[in-house]
């Protein structure tokens, strides 16, 4: 640990804030069957925006974010977010319109974008090797925890009408009060004057911040095809009763939970072998789903599908710390976060892309397309890890990978 004065309450406030990492998109994407009970005139992609739509802003400002941290302390940043966060996230409960509504999820989309990179910036700054591994293996299963929650939960709340849902914001103003009184302070990291061997020199943003960016989006895209159509699936399929549905969307975050708490174990026994062996899980999940018709096979796939994408995350945020100099982690974390929503937004559009393109449209041979694409990914990191001299540390596969893009 780099900063002896932090408490455990400081821990403790960092590893909150990651609890709202997906909250705009756990809490709101149960709703829409009776968004659209509401709005019965709403088109099926204005419902899809109900969903997306903070993204259009998150993806900016996490940007941005890395930016301004350049200037002002963290805390403050990420205090602001909260606040635009949780009161723009409670704003359509009063909401008569469509219309009103996505002006407000638009708005959402904010202060998620100041929230999400940088409390990795902050655990970057007071962690180093293998407390850092598990700080941020822990904020991403923090993430996950919310995820699983939020999806059982919402389901609950429903019963009282599709407005209440929206309420659940306020849990972001308990937050940032608790930031208040416990996140550290994080002012502006002096430029340092000396590169790491570990870390990668550049006047401008690293190429390899491009890459990881890259890769987080793409395992979110592949997580996201699992979770946004396993409603629809089992309805279509005649997989379960309606109260499991809830319980299988928050299956693969359960198990994510767990494969983010074993991380640091894991990573330092795999070392270079990691990826190919997260995404050989990934896809196993995948071929699994393909070939499921009950609901215990299905939290089989789940299972194998939360873990395997679950381990990457926290691989993907220790590496930019380890591979970026501390003078551009901040602006680095903000465009490697920004992956996070960029995956769930493309995902949709990249479904219909595949329908369009192919005439498929079966949640089935979405998942047998996945599964080949997860196949392939696994072949090709496995080549490039196999061709690496056994010295290299773990993380140049990706270095490897980008200097090929």
């Amino acid at each position: 640990m780099k900063n002896l004065k932090l408490t455990k309450f400081n821990v403790f406030t960092m590893l909150l804030i990651p609890f709202v990492w997906i909250y705009e998109l756990s809490v709101v994407a149960p709703i829409l069957g009776e968004v659209a009970k509401a709005f019965p005139n709403a088109s099926t992609f204005q419902l899809q925006l109900i969903v997306i739509m903070p993204f259009f802003m998150s993806i900016p400002f996490s940007v941005i974010a890395g930016k301004l941290a350049k200037k002002y302390d963290k805390k403050n940043l990420i205090i602001i977010g909260l606040l635009i966060y949780g009161v723009a996230g409670m704003l359509p409960f009063f909401c008569q319109t469509m219309g009103q509504v996505l002006i407000f999820r638009l708005i959402t989309g904010i202060g998620v974008g100041l929230v999400l990179p940088l409390p990795n910036a902050i655990i970057a700054e007071n962690f180093e090797g293998t407390q850092r591994e598990r700080m941020l293996g822990a904020a991403t299963g923090v993430a996950n925890v919310a995820n699983v929650l939020d999806s059982v939960a919402v389901g609950f709340i429903l019963l009282y009408g599709w407005k209440y849902p929206f309420l659940c914001f306020s849990v972001c103003l308990v937050i940032m009060f608790v930031a208040i009184v416990g996140l550290p302070k994080s002012p502006p990291t002096v430029k340092s004057v000396e590169v790491g061997s570990k870390h990668l020199p550049s006047k401008g943003t690293p190429k390899i911040a491009y890459a990881l960016a890259l890769f987080m989006a793409i395992n979110w895209m592949f997580f996201a095809f699992n979770i946004n159509n396993t409603a629809l699936f089992m309805v279509t399929e005649k997989i379960g009763l309606p109260w499991m549905i809830g319980f299988a969307i928050a299956f693969p975050g359960g198990i994510s939970i767990i494969s983010g708490l074993v991380f640091p174990n894991f990573y330092h026994k795999t070392k270079n072998y990691l990826i190919p062996i997260c995404v050989a899980i990934f896809a196993i999940g995948y071929v699994v789903m393909f070939f499921t018709h009950d609901f215990v096979t299905q939290c089989v796939a789940n299972s194998l599908i939360g873990f395997g994408s679950g381990m990457l995350p926290p691989y993907i945020l220790n590496l930019t710390s380890q591979k970026v100099d501390k003078s551009q982690r901040d602006d680095v974390y903000g465009l490697v976060t920004s992956g996070i929503h960029i995956g769930f937004l493309s995902s949709p559009f990249v479904q219909l892309l595949i329908s369009t393109v192919t005439g498929i449209e079966s949640f089935r041979s979405l998942y047998g397309i996945c599964a080949v694409g997860l196949i392939i990914c696994t072949v090709i990191s496995l080549f490039v890890v196999m061709k690496m001299p056994k010295e290299i540390e773990a993380g140049l596969v990706v270095d490897e990978i980008s200097g090929r893009i």
